[in-house]
């Protein structure tokens, strides 16, 4: 057996918005995943997070007034940046050999006056 899969290192920046700060980095962590998805075109097997830092972190407040006047009420909003360091486990399609087969279609009909003919031209 030989060992296909390699292992790559690669810094991803992705940022999150949320009510909350959990939901901020719970927001940009979810989006690693598809990320990485873009950027590769080869069978991802395994993304681990190694490292994060926090580039930048927001809290943006504002008051929210209905009909400009009325129920005055405070509401906050989180932004984070963060930079991940993740560790891709992948299956390189370029070092895979496929064997070429010829089959017939599965899902195709089989005609069979045509096959009679070319049984009838073969015989003679």
């Amino acid at each position: 057996m030989e060992k296909v899969t390699t292992k790559q290192r690669q810094i991803i920046q992705v940022e999150g918005i949320g009510k909350e700060k959990n939901l901020a980095f719970a927001n940009a962590l979810n989006q690693i995943h598809n990320r990485v998805l873009k950027e590769k075109s080869d069978v991802i097997v395994r993304i681990e997070p190694l490292d994060i830092q926090i580039v930048k972190a927001e809290q943006e407040t504002f008051t929210e007034r209905f009909l400009f006047f009325f129920l005055p009420r405070t509401r906050v909003d989180y932004r984070v940046l963060l930079d991940v360091e993740v560790e891709i486990t992948l299956i390189e399609m370029e070092t895979v050999a496929f064997v070429e087969k010829r089959v017939t279609d599965p899902n195709g009909l089989p005609i069979p006056f045509g096959k009679k003919k070319r049984m009838h031209k073969e015989a003679n």
